[in-house]
């Protein structure tokens, strides 16, 4: 079942879209009561972006447009290693052009790709794989950020032909943000992507965004994420 509520505003996103998931998604309830963790989770306004804390480090930066702290496993893949690492989440058989709606930017110059090697899985023992880019924004003409972003998320959805599809509103960084989920199936994986789209400033867009095999033990982790985003660039 393929649904895209409506947007919600912060304080209905968790139930919105729990309700939605919880009449979609097959995952088991272990699945379900990740997704909740992870809605629950951005659905609440962000304090003073904290200092870094232990066991984290910074990632991306002016080049990307944006970076973020991670948890000191995580490692930053060079370039020539970002197909292993994809194939590794299961993404490695896409199209270019349906990659790119998945992770947009992700082979952009200043892009950086993370992965997470705490388990041992795949070819490359990555358990996740993570994009940090922006571009220029894209938005359809006459719409507000918030539109535009959904635009944009349902665009994703239409390029990946998603299994299940969600998005809904929030805020990274102070600034409006989208949340996107997404299931697909890419020959015999099954693919679980988690993205923060932005509006940032200068008419970008900035995105973050995580692709896994094994979505139930990340999806609490990318909302933990989201305090540790920065947008960087003219304000």
């Amino acid at each position: 079942m393929r649904r895209i509520p409506a947007l919600l505003p912060v304080s209905a996103l968790a139930v919105g879209l729990v309700l939605a998931i919880t009449g979609c998604a097959s995952g088991g309830s272990r699945s379900t009561q990740a997704e909740q963790a992870m809605y629950a989770s951005v659905s609440k306004p962000l304090a003073a972006a904290p200092s870094l804390p232990a066991g984290q480090k910074w990632a991306g930066g002016p080049g990307a447009g944006v970076r973020m702290a991670v948890p000191d496993r995580w490692v930053t893949v060079p370039a020539g290693g970002r197909p292993a690492a994809l194939h590794a989440v299961g993404l490695g058989r896409l199209k270019p052009s349906v990659l790119n709606a998945v992770m947009p930017g992700w082979g952009r110059p200043g892009s950086v790709t993370l992965a997470d090697p705490s388990s041992p899985g795949g070819n490359s023992g990555y358990q996740a794989v993570m994009s940090l880019s922006c571009a220029a924004a894209g938005l359809p003409a006459g719409t507000n950020a918030l539109t535009g972003l959904n635009t944009l998320a349902e665009q994703e959805f239409t390029a990946i032909n998603s299994s299940n599809a969600q998005l809904g509103q929030t805020t990274v960084d102070g600034r409006t943000a989208v949340l996107v989920y997404n299931q697909m199936s890419v020959g015999t994986a099954s693919v679980t992507a988690l993205q923060y789209a932005i509006a940032a400033p200068a008419g970008r867009t900035c995105y973050v965004t995580l692709a896994t095999e094994t979505q139930v033990p990340f999806e609490p982790v990318f909302s933990r994420l989201r305090p540790g985003i920065q947008v960087l660039g003219a304000t």
